[in-house]
């Protein structure tokens, strides 16, 4: 089976959406993650409308600041246009595992909606016991079959002991990497030794730490046989 790229999507405004998401497919990509949340909020409606002829090969984030998003609105807002995005039914619906927790209202509707969610939780300063880890994958569970968890390695044994959690997660879809240098491997081997659905890598300009371009992502599989 070969490994999943699903292309990190950051546009500045509507048109550069639908323009990166068709280079990325292009280049090779299987799926775009559209990051909603780099757009201005007044954006935000036509951006929607702009996406759905790609919204089943799409996973679809409006990141909060505290977990590394870049949404300029109140978390009010943030929520309501979660609904919004929730209704258009992509592939994915990236939501925090904390927003979920702090808005039973919403994750009934997404229940209700039959809204396919990936339940996601980020860790930007260090790998925690993997004990922890555990206790966090438990609560994502009441959410949804698909969760990702995403650290941040300062070395290479914690992106290992992150991609050990993979013998814990019987009857999940899961995406277990960390953020860095030392997490590249992660990204990279979590589709191999985690059966991951898919991996995320950038179309040019890496989004996140350790972040490896397409191209590169591509490479190293092909190296592989993936």
């Amino acid at each position: 089976m070969s490994a999943k790229i699903c292309v990190s999507i950051t546009p500045e405004d509507v048109q550069s959406i639908t323009r990166q998401a068709h280079l990325a497919f292009e280049l090779g990509a299987d799926y775009v993650e559209i990051r909603f949340d780099f757009l201005r909020p007044e954006q935000l409606q036509v951006s929607i409308d702009s996406v759905k002829g790609i919204k089943s090969k799409a996973v679809f984030t409006l990141r909060s600041k505290d977990q590394g998003g870049k949404f300029a609105g109140s978390e009010q807002d943030r929520v309501k246009w979660l609904y919004k995005l929730a209704e258009q039914k992509p592939m994915l619906l990236d939501v925090e595992l904390d927003t979920l927790q702090q808005n039973d209202e919403l994750a009934d509707f997404l229940d209700r909606q039959k809204t396919p969610v990936l339940v996601s939780w980020h860790d930007f300063q260090n790998t925690p016991p993997n004990d922890k880890i555990a206790d966090i994958l438990s609560d994502m569970r009441i959410y949804s079959n698909y969760v990702k968890i995403v650290t941040t390695a300062r070395n290479v044994e914690d992106s290992l002991r992150l991609l050990e959690m993979y013998e814990t997660t019987t009857g999940l879809s899961s995406i277990f990497f960390a953020m860095g240098e030392a997490g590249v491997v992660s990204r990279l081997m979590c589709t191999v030794i985690g059966n991951a659905p898919f991996t995320y890598a950038s179309l040019e300009k890496a989004v996140a730490p350790g972040q490896l371009t397409l191209n590169q992502m591509r490479k190293l599989y092909r190296s592989m046989k993936m």
